[in-house]
């Protein structure tokens, strides 16, 4: 007679009890959520710290953060007592209530959590720093814009950490993006973004000329450092990055049209000036993209969670010129 084939052993728990068929399609959901989330940052190159991550991305924040500090002065956060009404209806609606819209608009269309907390991440970082020049076009106030960019820029050193683990945990509870250690994080934020811009400002109060002359080096290296980083992201995936795109386009233009009529209301409400309320309306709605790329792709290692910010940066340029076209039209 042949050897007697060994019988498979039934799997139980550890009270003795066989695993219910609820109880195994439970477990196959979670292993499956986790090979998803595995295989969205597989695909994308991003499942290790590659060299541009570790590296690239980090002095590439800190290049647009130090050009940032550049063109600023310290009667830029004085100017705060000068208008204070102003700064703070565009603080509130900048930091306060576009986080709101972010998560609204992540719920109403039901994007995939990666998308949804790229959406929060987008919303929770500053105004760009374009968002002065397009103040300057549609005849704004200016000097409102640029103090509105710098105070919002260091708040957010202190907000963008606990929104994007709200986000996280609210969006992404198969594990698709990790979960940053909020001090930590904060931390990082820290060194990476406001230690260049105190630089910046240090080297504009010796030499206003140097610091003029520096700003122009330091953003161009910044904008070269980062257009080759997001070609690079995207081009070793087109396809999945172009599909992303597709499901999270309409969410955006939302986002930038409803967070610009926020910043009108709320600045038409206080009674502000025209100036006053296109800056606002500028400021609200042109986020910081170069940014909230860099973060995503670096703290979180995901180019998904910064495909919002990359459609974000290309639809500001039309609905902004909605903006100078009427500061023209009615100054």
């Amino acid at each position: 007679m042949g050897r007697p084939r060994p019988r498979h052993k039934r799997r139980v728990h550890e009270h003795g009890q066989a695993p219910s068929f609820r109880q195994n399609a439970e477990v196959v959901e979670r292993d499956a959520c986790h090979r998803d989330a595995y295989s969205t940052r597989s695909v994308l190159g991003m499942e290790g710290q590659s060299v541009a991550v570790q590296y690239f991305l980090p002095f590439t924040i800190a290049m647009i953060m130090l050009a940032m500090g550049l063109g600023l002065v310290v009667d830029d956060f004085r100017r705060v007592f000068d208008k204070p009404r102003a700064v703070l209806i565009g603080l509130g609606a900048q930091v306060l209530f576009l986080p709101i819209v972010g998560f609204a608009v992540a719920f109403g269309f039901g994007l995939r959590p990666e998308l949804a907390v790229g959406v929060v991440l987008l919303t929770a970082c500053p105004g760009g720093a374009h968002s002065n020049l397009y103040a300057s076009f549609a005849r704004g106030d200016v000097a409102l814009s640029v103090t509105l960019t710098a105070i919002s820029g260091f708040i957010t050193i202190v907000t963008i950490p606990p929104l994007v683990r709200l986000a996280t945990a609210v969006f992404a509870t198969g594990g698709e993006v990790p979960q940053l250690p909020i001090l930590d994080t904060t931390l990082r934020i820290f060194v990476i973004m406001a230690i260049p811009v105190l630089l910046g400002m240090s080297i504009r109060a010796r030499s206003e000329r140097w610091a003029g002359r520096l700003e122009k080096v330091v953003k161009g290296i910044a904008m070269v450092l980062l257009v080759l980083i997001v070609v690079g992201s995207i081009a070793r995936q087109s396809e999945n990055v172009a599909e992303f795109a597709k499901q999270a386009g309409v969410a955006v233009l939302v986002l930038n049209v409803v967070a610009m009529l926020i910043g009108y209301a709320m600045a038409a409400g206080a009674r502000l000036s025209r100036p006053q309320r296109r800056t606002i309306t500028l400021e609200v709605g042109i986020q910081n993209g170069a940014l909230a790329f860099a973060l995503a792709a670096g703290l979180l290692e995901s180019v998904v969670v910064a495909i919002p910010a990359i459609l974000y940066s290309i639809l500001v340029y039309f609905t902004g010129a909605v903006v100078i076209v009427d500061g023209r039209l009615r100054p």
